[in-house]
């Protein structure tokens, strides 16, 4: 009788074993909130956060920085963002905040001479005044105006990152 009772109750005991393994894989994989109803606490890849994020050069010029109650958001992995930015937050934590420089290559690209477009003025719109350092879009191309002579104006397609090591200093305000 007792053969049968042991048994009878070995498939139960497999079956809270491997429940106990998944619910502890889970949450040393910062998935808590999936497995007890809360919120992720870990960003992992295919993981969509809310930054908020201060993006500045190595003199200390700050390039951009999030406004308060609006974070950036995007999925991590998907190539949405810089390649060290991405690299940058995973792994960190709900509410953690972290600084880090990423070099030129893994942030906004190496700078291509080939990028700064040649378009004839008399081709371009009647109303059309080139301003040095205004950011346009010609033809479709987005950039920015980096000279003009009598004949051509000149368009900096580049990031205007592109080549430079740049600063970001992090805070994840939400992970999903």
């Amino acid at each position: 009788m007792r053969e049968n009772f042991l048994y009878a109750t070995q498939p139960l005991m497999k079956f809270k074993l491997v429940l106990f393994l998944i619910i502890g894989l889970l949450m040393t994989n910062g998935y808590p909130g999936k497995a007890i109803g809360g919120e992720k606490t870990v960003v992992n890849t295919y993981d969509k956060v809310k930054i908020h994020c201060a993006v500045s050069l190595k003199d200390g010029t700050v390039f951009q920085n999030t406004q308060p109650g609006k974070p950036l958001e995007f999925t991590v992995g998907s190539e949405q963002m810089p390649r060290g930015l991405e690299r940058a937050v995973k792994g960190m934590k709900l509410n953690e905040k972290k600084k880090v420089t990423v070099e030129a290559k893994d942030a906004y690209g190496k700078r291509d001479e080939d990028l700064v477009m040649r378009f004839i003025k008399a081709d371009l719109p009647e109303n059309f005044v080139p301003v040095i350092g205004k950011t346009v879009k010609i033809r479709g191309l987005g950039g920015t105006i980096v000279n003009e002579d009598d004949i051509h104006v000149f368009l900096d397609c580049n990031h205007p990152l592109a080549g430079k090591d740049v600063n970001f200093d992090i805070r994840v305000v939400g992970i999903e």
